[in-house]
């Protein structure tokens, strides 16, 4: 018997102790003997149901208390649900996740993950904190493609001595070196669960718009001016796609395919830290709750943030009428939001 990973025991004061500290876990133990308060103390220690029996007749609590009291615990959640043992400390991301699902299977969180692939097209210093936080959260296999070379824009998550190297390659080799199970190959033909493509100014037309056709997943991450624009979750045949977007604000400024032209091809200025952080961030979040199975933010929306605010603005979009990708794809995936994301 044992607490979910990362919950501890409190007092609060005689005859009252509690059990984590947030609300969506933690619950508040009224009404306890002191005997009673050594018992859920006790809860620390991980015992079997004989050792807080025992326990119960050292501090003078019968053992059909001892019982009600763990019942109490069960149905309050902050008991985990697993007949495991503990055996050493859990990993921390296991361990969030064992603290918020109602199975308390944060074992199943990081199975799912370590089965999924995710590729990334663009590995500047926003792609690579990307490819970090994505490899340190489980993801077994990262395809990294990124031929440009690595710049002094990019020193931080790069090393200087990078510098003028393939991007890829050298995420590469990073990557496997601080996370030796990674896997960064599959074989010739493998289609992964998502796909990420940073890029600046606007999204590259000629590289994703295939993806609807081949139905892959993908996420655009856009570096603008000011702000990152991450997404929508373009899903095909389920909602609005890149070119929807270009489309939508074709409407609202009839020389936006004149200036996303130039865009294309315009030199990237590379990414201010913060902002290269707080997108990395995101679009990492989103990724993780489309594999896990959560509710992703950016379906049918982006996200939008600068080093001005860290709270991001939601925009949301719909398919134009003139696009034709939702229908796309009709037969090909079930939406993001019920947790289909699987590998495929």
């Amino acid at each position: 018997m044992r607490l979910r990973p990362g919950l501890t025991v409190l007092w609060r004061r005689p005859g009252e102790s509690q059990v984590g500290t947030d609300p969506r876990c933690a619950v508040v133990l009224e009404g306890l003997t002191e005997g009673e308060q050594w018992l859920v103390e006790a809860l620390r220690r991980s015992p079997t149901a004989a050792d807080l029996l025992r326990l119960g007749r050292t501090r003078g609590v019968p053992p059909e208390r001892v019982r009600e009291l763990t019942a109490l615990l069960e149905r309050s959640g902050v008991l985990d649900p697993s007949d495991a043992p503990g055996h050493g400390p859990v990993p921390p991301e296991e361990a969030y996740w064992s603290r918020l699902r109602a199975d308390g299977d944060g074992g199943a969180v990081m199975a799912a993950r370590a089965a999924a692939r995710v590729a990334l097209r663009g590995v500047d210093r926003l792609g690579m904190a990307l490819a970090v936080t994505l490899a340190a959260a489980g993801v077994g296999t990262l395809l990294l493609d990124d031929d440009a070379p690595v710049t002094t824009a990019d020193l931080g998550v790069f090393h200087p001595r990078d510098v003028g190297r393939r991007r890829g390659r050298c995420a590469t080799e990073h990557l496997r070196s601080a996370f030796p199970a990674l896997r960064t190959s599959a074989p010739a033909g493998t289609r992964p669960d998502v796909l990420v493509a940073v890029s600046y100014g606007v999204p590259d037309p000629v590289r994703l718009r295939p993806l609807l056709r081949e139905d892959v997943v993908h996420l655009p991450v856009v570096v603008g001016d000011v702000d990152v624009v991450v997404g929508p979750l373009v899903v095909p045949g389920r909602g609005p796609c890149t070119r929807c977007l270009d489309l939508h604000r074709t409407d609202a400024d009839d020389a936006w395919p004149a200036l996303a032209t130039q865009l294309r091809v315009a030199p990237a200025p590379g990414t201010e830290v913060t902002v290269a952080a707080l997108g990395s961030a995101l679009a990492a979040h989103q990724v993780l709750a489309a594999i896990d199975g959560r509710e992703v933010g950016v379906n049918a929306a982006s996200l939008e943030v600068s080093a001005l605010d860290p709270v991001p603005v939601v925009r949301r979009w719909t398919v134009h009428p003139r696009c034709g990708c939702d229908r796309v794809g009709e037969d090909a995936r079930t939406p993001v939001a019920a947790g289909a994301l699987g590998p495929g």
